[in-house]
């Protein structure tokens, strides 16, 4: 297949591997993102960006009452600098009305868990809300904590941030008004002109007007905001820099703020309109389609969605949604899981992976636009110094023992052509797809060695195998994709021979006794619930697809308990029972799905997409136990950890190093740093083909302050068996435990966790 590029060399879907942190930006040189309009770029932006989430007393209580509100609603920000200072462009903000004052001070849920017998729970300052003035809050009684109270202090943040970072793109922010009533929650002063008057005084109260863009400066000297925006676009990046848009969420609202302002002249945000309205400079699509937002920004309309919503893809790891979001055009793409807030069931998260706080639009921008231009790296930005990557090899045919007999299936299994085990067509242009695309990511930013267009520097890259066929293959067109032209030598032992990186134990001939851990891995794996039998939903799908009810084991085995034990020579795990050859088969059908062969050359019959969390949970299982306990890891890895660490540091050694290994590689590391990973699609901690752990080092531009930051990158099924050359992988950034739950880890804690002593 052969590779193409993306036009500008940026990173799409907050998917690609060598992303950076999002960092603050400072003032750039006149004129560097000259004739780039504002409708030309996309933000990221955070919904609900003040919520601090649910009170855990509250959480509870509602975890009994509304399951699927409480399910919803789990999900919290940092507060507003924080989030700016990471990249952070739009902030909603959820106002109510308080004219009087204390209409929210007194909280009923502190009456309602009295009478379910749960302790009281903070919801808030009681003295702040006994004020008069506009208060910041989800829904009352139940979701009042916000990150700053009231509306007053909110706007102070982010005036206090604006006039400390000079130069910033222009800061959105989204007012969303609250009044509908919802019994038997307290009910919410509703708005009137005049209310609309106040919190536009409020507003100017707090910015200057030169420190905010208003529909007054975009409108000039226009008829309406329509015809403006129309036949000019909104103003250039550059002539924004520094200011703060505000924005008017529901539609409903728009007829009170309009009136006596018509056009929306002297008033301070713009309004939520329809694209044909006089007043039509911003709209909101937040569930697309796609094809209608690319409309409204080919008419130069700003446009807010949203990447995902009430909890769903951060818990489902779908990236559906975000990736047609960020690919629609829409200028302000909203998430509960930015880039440095990732979803703790899945790492789900949305950003552009690029470490900038903007890129240029997908839709619109000119073809001069660069991302750099527009949203530069401050000068205490981290910079990438090192990256080590442990692959998985890419696709493969079934080993040979992974083709089931007769004994456990009733009919006959698909015929592979070429040597079982050994890398397939499709897994070649995989490997060689993900080489590409560290290509362009590594001459992005600015990676010793790797300048754009040209081959890295002799001493910029080292690629090691393992000892098989597959791996060395998969290296090899890795290399292909990654240098393309340019002499790159894969370091492998000669085929077959156990290589001590990767096999330790059987390397060492007899020096590893791993019978000596047998207690201890036995009591790991049944705390675990390992030697129960396999995952039951895992075996159901496996079964159903195998045509069960039938005569073979698979379909008649009852999942007895599985016995964890050794081999004669004391140096490799057995495991009876059914879980490994279930593993086996499901991994067989996995690859023969990827491969894109035909449901009538299958035993199987079809398989879909949501089948593979089902079938993964099996191959999970199976290596938990037989590399990923935690008696084991450090055994396993012995090798690779203090390769890994040399790799950050050593100052000879090449800025990126690349091992290109097994699942058996990378779960061993997973396990002694207490890392769990879920690629979309797949089960919790499957490692599946073609994916990759990645480790980059970071410093200050003096080379200062070293940093770890722990990357783990997949692909969904789909997005494999298409090779869409243009779809990036996806990403997700592993928060290491016992580094504070930061996205980075400073340099001497990760050796220490990694088990490596200092350099």
């Amino acid at each position: 297949m052969a590779v193409r590029f993306p036009r500008r060399a940026g990173c799409v879907a907050g998917g690609c591997l060598l992303a950076l942190l999002l960092m603050p930006v400072v003032a750039p040189a006149s004129g560097a993102a000259e004739g780039v309009r504002l409708d030309q770029i996309q933000v990221i932006g955070s919904h609900n960006s003040y919520h601090a989430g649910l009170a855990p007393q509250i959480a509870a209580l509602l975890a009994r009452r509304d399951p699927k509100a409480a399910q919803g609603l789990d999900y919290a920000h940092a507060d507003l600098p924080a989030q700016f200072d990471r990249g952070i462009r739009q902030i909603e903000l959820d106002v109510y009305a308080d004219s009087v004052g204390g209409r929210f001070a007194h909280p009923q849920s502190a009456r309602w868990l009295a009478e379910a017998g749960l302790p009281p729970a903070e919801t808030g300052d009681g003295a702040v809300m006994r004020r008069p003035g506009f208060k910041v809050m989800h829904i009352p009684d139940i979701d009042q904590r916000a990150t700053c109270q009231p509306l007053l202090a909110c706007l102070g943040q982010i005036r206090a941030w604006s006039r400390a970072h000079p130069g910033h793109l222009p800061l959105f922010v989204l007012l969303e008004i609250e009044q509908g009533s919802r019994p038997p929650l307290t009910e919410p002063e509703h708005f009137t002109a005049r209310s609309f008057d106040a919190l536009d005084g409020e507003i100017r109260s707090v910015f200057a007007p030169g420190e905010l863009l208003t529909p007054d400066r975009v409108r000039g000297e226009a008829a309406s905001l329509r015809n403006a925006v129309a036949a000019r676009g909104w103003p250039g990046v550059d002539a924004a820099r520094g200011k703060v848009i505000f924005l008017l969420d529901q539609r409903s609202n728009r007829d009170l703020y309009l009136k006596d302002h018509p056009g929306l002249r002297g008033r301070v945000a713009f309004t939520n309109a329809p694209p044909d309205a006089e007043d039509a400079a911003f709209t909101e699509l937040n569930d697309g389609p796609p094809e209608a937002i690319a409309a409204l920004v080919r008419r130069h309309m700003l446009v807010r969605t949203r990447a995902d919503a009430d909890t769903r893809e951060g818990r489902s790891g779908d990236p559906a949604r975000r990736d047609a979001a960020l690919a629609s055009g829409a200028q302000l793409v909203s998430t509960d899981y930015p880039d440095f807030e990732p979803a703790r069931w899945t790492g789900y998260r949305v950003g552009f992976g690029t470490g900038l706080a903007a890129r240029c639009n997908p839709v619109t921008a000119p073809a001069s636009c660069r991302d750099a231009a527009i949203a530069p790296r401050a000068a205490d930005a981290l910079r990438l110094r090192r990256l080590v990557l442990v692959v998985r090899h890419g696709l493969r045919s079934p080993l040979a023992d992974q083709v089931p007999s007769r004994a456990l299936v009733d009919h006959a299994w698909p015929v592979w052509t070429g040597i079982p085990g050994d890398l397939t067509p499709e897994g070649a242009a995989q490997m060689r797809l993900l080489g590409a695309w560290e290509r362009v990511l590594l001459a992005g930013n600015d990676v010793p060695g790797f300048a754009a267009g040209g081959c890295p520097a002799p001493d910029a890259l080292r690629l090691r195998a393992n000892s098989s066929r597959r791996t060395v293959a998969s290296a090899e067109a890795f290399a292909m994709g990654l240098a393309p032209g340019c002499p790159v030598a894969v370091r492998h032992e000669p085929i077959g021979v156990p290589d001590g990186m990767f096999a330790p134990v059987e390397a060492a001939a007899g020096q590893v006794d791993v019978r000596a851990l047998l207690p201890r891995l036995r009591a790991e794996a049944a705390a675990a619930g390992l030697l129960a039998g396999p995952p039951r939903e895992g075996l159901a799908v496996l079964r159903r697809l195998m045509g069960c009810p039938g005569r073979g084991a698979l379909c008649v085995d009852d999942g007895a308990p599985a016995v964890l034990d050794v081999d004669a020579s004391g140096r490799h795990l057995t495991l009876s029972g059914s879980l490994l050859p279930a593993s086996s088969a499901a991994e067989a059908i996995m690859l023969g799905s990827l491969s894109g062969r035909s449901a009538a050359s299958a035993a199987w019959g079809a398989v879909r997409d949501e089948d593979f969390a089902g079938l993964s949970g099996l191959h999970a299982a199976m290596l938990h136990v037989m590399t990923g306990l935690p008696a084991l890891a450090p055994v396993l890895s012995q090798k690779l950890r203090p390769a890994i660490v040399a790799g950050l540091t050593r100052a000879d050694g090449p800025a990126v190093a690349v091992w290109l290994g097994h699942d058996s590689t990378i779960v061993p590391l997973l396990a002694q740093l207490g890392l769990h990973v879920h690629a979309p699609g797949y089960a919790m901690d499957d490692v599946p083909v073609g994916s990759a752990l990645g480790f980059a080092l970071l410093t200050d531009a003096r080379g200062g302050h070293p940093v770890v930051q722990v990357m783990f990158q997949s692909q969904t099924p789909g997005r494999q068996r298409a090779g869409d050359e243009r779809d990036p992988p996806d990403m997700a950034y592993l928060a290491v435990p016992g580094c504070g739950g930061g996205a980075v880890c400073p340099l001497a804690t990760f050796t220490r966790l990694l088990g490596v002593s200092s350099p």
